[in-house]
This record gives C-alpha cells, sequence and structure tokens, in this order.
C-alpha cells in the first residue's frame, strides 16, 4: 500500500493506494470510520452511491479507463475512487494509480486556488466525470469507422461488424448507467457559496455527458438497425437473382422434360426439323421472358 498524506492548516488529505483489509482497518480504528463502509471500497464493481454518516460523509464514483481487452463489464470498463470527507479530513481510497489527483494537488492546492475539502471533492468528482467524456470522444471515432464500413463496404466488414457494434452498445449502456448513479452523488454534496460555480461546472458537464451518451445509443441502435436492413436488402438481392435465373428456366426445362419422357411416339422427333425448331422455340420463349422482365423493370 502507498500512503500519501498531505497536512494544510485546516485538514488533512490521507490517499490511500491498493491497500488491504488489515490496512483499512487500522484507518478505520485511527479515524473512527465505519469499517464496514469502509470495506465497501474494497469490493471490484461496487456502484456509484453517497452516504451520510454521523461525523464524516462517504461516497464512491467509477472512472472510466482504457480497456485494451474485448471485455464489457463494470470492472473491465472502470476503476472506483472511494472518498471519506468531513470538514477536517480527507480520505481517498483507490486500488489504481490516478493521475489527476496529483493534479489536483499540483495544480488547485499548493498554488492555494483551492482551500476547503469541498472543493477538493468537488474536483475529484469533475476530474472523475472528464474520463467519461475522454471515452465518448474514442467511442463517437468508433461510430463514425463502424458508420464507414457499413456504408463503404470494407472487406472486413461483414465479420466483425455486428461484435463490435455489441461492444460499444454495451460500453455506452454502462456509462450511461453509471453517470445516472453519478448524479445522486453530485447532488448530495452541499457546496458554500464561494463552491456553488464549481459545482454547477460538475452538474453541467454530469448533464452534457449524459446527453452525448444517451445520442450515441441512439446512433449506434440506429446503425444497428440500418445494418440489419442493408444485410437483409443483399440477401433479397440475392433471392431476387436466383428467381429471375428460375424464371428463365422453369419453361425451358418444362420442354427438354416433355422430349425427355421416352415415348414411343413423338413424330417430331423423327423430323429433321425436329431439333432446330425446339431450339427456336425455347430461344424465342428466353427473348419473351426476358422482354416481360424489362418491362415490369425487374432487370
Amino acid at each position: 500500500m502507498a500512503i500519501k498524506e498531505l497536512k494544510q492548516s485546516n485538514y488533512e488529505w490521507i490517499d490511500l493506494y491498493n491497500p488491504d483489509a488489515k490496512e483499512l482497518e487500522k484507518i478505520a480504528n485511527k479515524y473512527s470510520l465505519n469499517y464496514y463502509t469502509l470495506t465497501d471500497s474494497l469490493e471490484p464493481n461496487h456502484l456509484p452511491k453517497f452516504e451520510n454518516q454521523d461525523t464524516i460523509n462517504f461516497f464512491i464514483v467509477r472512472l472510466v479507463h482504457e480497456n485494451l481487452k474485448r471485455k464489457t463489464n463494470i470492472e473491465s470498463l472502470t476503476n472506483k475512487i472511494a472518498v471519506f470527507y468531513n470538514d477536517h479530513l480527507l480520505i481517498t481510497i483507490h486500488r489504481i494509480e490516478i493521475p489527476f489527483l496529483e493534479v489536483i494537488i499540483e495544480k488547485y492546492i499548493k498554488t492555494e486556488k483551492i482551500y476547503t475539502v469541498n472543493s477538493i471533492v468537488i474536483k475529484i468528482i469533475w476530474n472523475t466525470l472528464y474520463t467519461y467524456n475522454t471515452s465518448i470522444l474514442k467511442i463517437l471515432s468508433k461510430v463514425e469507422n463502424l458508420e464507414n464500413k457499413v456504408f463503404l463496404k470494407s472487406p472486413d466488414s461483414s465479420s466483425n461488424i455486428l461484435q463490435n457494434m455489441y461492444l460499444l452498445k454495451r460500453k455506452v449502456n454502462i456509462c450511461m448507467k453509471l453517470l445516472i448513479l453519478t448524479d445522486e452523488v453530485i447532488n448530495s454534496i452541499k457546496p458554500t457559496k464561494q463552491e456553488k460555480p464549481a459545482h454547477q461546472d460538475v452538474k453541467d458537464l454530469q448533464v452534457k455527458l449524459s446527453t452525448l451518451y444517451e445520442q450515441v445509443i441512439e446512433d449506434i441502435n440506429n446503425l444497428l438497425n440500418l445494418y440489419i436492413s442493408l444485410a437483409s436488402l443483399k440477401s433479397n438481392d440475392i433471392m431476387k437473382t436466383l428467381t429471375i435465373f428460375s424464371i428463365f428456366f422453369m419453361p425451358l426445362t418444362f420442354i427438354a422434360g416433355i422430349y425427355g419422357m421416352n415415348f414411343k411416339y413423338m413424330p417430331e422427333l423423327e423430323k429433321a426439323w425436329g431439333y432446330p425448331v425446339i431450339l427456336i422455340i425455347m430461344l424465342i420463349i428466353t427473348l419473351i421472358i426476358y422482354y416481360w422482365l424489362k418491362r415490369k423493370k425487374w432487370l
């Protein structure tokens, strides 16, 4: 476990990186925290939530990270950060390194741009939400790429386009659900008059991201329906081609079937002109069918 402690005149910030259960128990005893609430921070799939306890507030938010594996579950797409805070104490707990925590310290705390725990909490939530903004930009690029594959018919589009659409849709749906749950955390924060503009920025970002994710979900659904429609249209074209071939060959097959029945009395078979006449009749039938299909605009 890596522990970073930042002591200011009016508060203390303790950052815990990948602690185990025993280390959390020590922290719980030292700062009189509810141990069972503290263990929530170790659960990998815990959803965002906010709890207002007697002397301290507790919340969990999840940030999106780059997923190199083709998995679409909460644990593989996001990581959580658990936060305990009151006016004089801030404890952050996370399993992976979170670069924006160091940015908050260097850019805002050491420069004295923010000087309260509530302000730090608002910055943590804002930076957490911003990871969804980075993610949606990548998703939009992938959706555009899928659109090009659908309309331009890339060589590999038929093999993996449906799977890619499914993975994108799953990811967007998960992110959308987490954004909705994070809204409860945002609304549970009680900013002071000086903190209200920053808090409103967080609210605005959440609304913007929710709108973007909703739009992307709609776009993916439309693209999926369009792809299925185009696939059906392609199947219909194939059936149409096979039907046209059968229209040409059905009467010709009928004629060939008649003269293949081996009856003893078929006088035209003994005539010298029998064979060429039958061929001419077949040709005329073929031309009539072709003309009829042309008039119907099936060719």
